[in-house]
């Protein structure tokens, strides 16, 4: 009957090791998944583009520091993979949002269309300046954008930009505007790679 008992006992324990097991994977796996949907390396390389081109005939002083607030305050909007030029008025970033946030638009206004969402940068005295899409990509529930801005002033307290949907903005508004560059910031001198260099000298 004690040897029943114990045989029992241990099946017991090895069914609920095997589950605990079991579960430990699967909670890891959905974590590792969602940290790859969330991945900022989409579009993390600088695109060598005409417009970049011209400012470094200007200005070889190529810069690039972490972005402020890297998510804007509802969460729509996350940028990384900042450049700029000051002298020759470059800005060159990637901005990153997550899908769920227009769904939740689409309900109040079902006839939004992708294209119909676009970035603006604004400085401290209120000039406003349009965004060039150098390429965009999707990954998951993430969309993201490289935008590239030229002219851009520098001497201003700083510089936002935001993500803008057509002519509905106001269920985004401010909450999804997102800080790129603060007049002090501390930047670091951006090093082009090998290739880069190639493609920018080319």
């Amino acid at each position: 009957m004690d040897e029943e008992r114990e045989l029992r006992a241990t099946k017991a324990k090895t069914v609920i090791k095997a589950i605990l097991t079991v579960s430990l994977f699967i909670f890891i796996g959905a974590l590792v998944f969602r940290m790859c949907q969330a991945s900022h390396k989409e579009l993390e390389d600088t695109v060598i583009s005409d417009g970049l081109k011209s400012a470094y005939a200007v200005s070889q002083d190529v810069r690039t520091h972490a972005v402020n607030d890297e998510f804007s305050e509802n969460g729509a909007v996350y940028g990384y993979s900042l450049i700029y030029i000051e002298e020759a008025g470059y800005l060159q970033f990637t901005v990153r949002y997550n899908t769920r946030h227009i769904e939740e638009v689409k309900l109040s206004y079902p006839e939004l269309e992708e294209e119909d969402i676009f970035y603006e940068l604004t400085d401290g005295e209120g000039t406003t300046y349009s965004a060039t899409v150098l390429c965009d990509t999707d990954k998951y529930n993430y969309r993201y954008f490289k935008l590239e801005f030229t002219n851009v002033s520098f001497s201003t307290q700083e510089l936002k930009v935001r993500m803008v949907l057509g002519d509905i903005n106001i269920n985004v508004g401010d909450k999804s505007t997102l800080t790129v560059h603060r007049q002090d910031d501390t930047y670091i001198p951006y090093t082009f790679t090998a290739q880069e260099k190639k493609e920018l000298e080319g």
